[in-house]
């Protein structure tokens, strides 16, 4: 049997409909490869991260086809940055597919649930500040563009969806596609990160966790209560709604009485957010909100990119703070 490598990397995806599984992973394994991408955006130097050549093995945690089936997105364009307009098309954001289930509440809770959690993303879209972690997405008169540009028929496929796919996952309701597929999605979805993050040990000393968006609430859930999770190094969330008190509320362990690190899972957590990101900005800092464990807290890291649409993948994977921080966290 090979010797172990020094660390392995789990990425979770987010929101939306995407590319086929190797696809996605391709897509952004060289977007966080590029050299200095974006020098008007980022300081160089700003070297990409290549981790087939420094030898760190790779898993990608895919659920999209729980909630659109494999019918796949194969019009690439937004990852390569074309424009906003493509970027939002491209990553099945600018409206509903059809006969796609939206969520359906039953209990006083769960209807409070997509009720506050629909308002609140609609709050952060406006840009609207709803806490003081918000507040600093306004500061400036030039962001106040990114409202006036999302039509409110974007901006309600995009909440809606987003309150669909958490709707499903926190409350473990069966999602029953287009198609007739059937899935009770919370247990679906932490089997297929439980069994990504074993097979990552398998082969390394150490396991890193890059989540973006939705996916963070799985790592998130994951870590602190699935006593079957193994040990993992490093968490990096980004552009994650789980600043969002609706979405802690479902997320509290039985043992505890609040949100909290995951401390007997995990080392180290790295939270990167853009505060003119709609998904995160209700509340884009989580140091706050999940107290401290063991010792250990979670690191917020402020990281503006670029453009009207700030919540894509390719541009967080772009940032010199995120690729440090990954850099940092696999021993490069």
């Amino acid at each position: 049997m090979p010797p172990k490598r020094k660390a392995a990397v789990v990425f979770v995806h987010g929101l939306a409909r995407k590319p086929a599984p190797d696809k996605l992973k391709e897509l952004w394994l060289e977007a966080l490869g590029r050299n200095n991408p974006r020098p008007d955006t980022f300081v160089g130097p700003n070297d990409g991260l290549n981790l087939n050549a420094k030898g760190v093995p790779q898993a990608f945690t895919y659920y999209a086809d729980v909630f659109y089936g494999t019918d796949y997105d194969t019009d690439i364009a937004s990852y390569y940055e074309a424009n906003e307009e493509k970027e939002l098309e491209n990553e099945g954001l600018t409206a509903i597919e059809p006969g796609l289930q939206g969520a359906r509440p039953v209990t006083p809770r769960e209807l409070a649930f997509v009720t506050r959690f629909e308002a609140k993303l609609t709050a952060a879209a406006a840009l609207k500040p709803l806490t003081a972690g918000a507040a600093e997405a306004v500061t400036e008169q030039s962001d106040l563009e990114i409202a006036s540009w999302l039509p409110d028929p974007v901006k309600q496929a995009i909440i809606k969806k987003a309150a669909m796919e958490a709707f499903y996952f926190l409350f473990d309701k069966e999602f029953v596609r287009a198609d007739g597929g059937r899935f009770s999605v919370r247990r679906e979805l932490r089997s297929r990160l439980l069994k990504d993050l074993a097979s990552a040990r398998e082969l390394a000393e150490k396991t890193v966790i890059v989540s973006h968006s939705m996916g963070t609430m799985v790592a998130y859930d994951v870590l602190r209560n699935c006593a079957q999770c193994p040990p993992v190094h490093t968490l990096i969330t980004v552009g994650s709604p789980l600043g969002i008190e609706e979405v802690q509320d479902e997320l509290i362990s039985p043992d505890a009485d609040h949100v909290d690190f995951p401390a007997a899972k995990l080392e180290r957590w790295i939270n990167v957010y853009d505060p003119l990101d709609p998904v995160c900005g209700a509340d884009p800092r989580l140091a706050n909100d999940y107290h401290a464990s063991g010792g250990k807290a979670v690191v917020d890291l402020k990281e503006s990119n670029w453009g009207k649409w700030r919540h894509s993948i390719s541009h967080y994977l772009a940032g010199t703070g995120f690729r440090k921080a990954l850099a940092t966290a696999i021993g490069t």
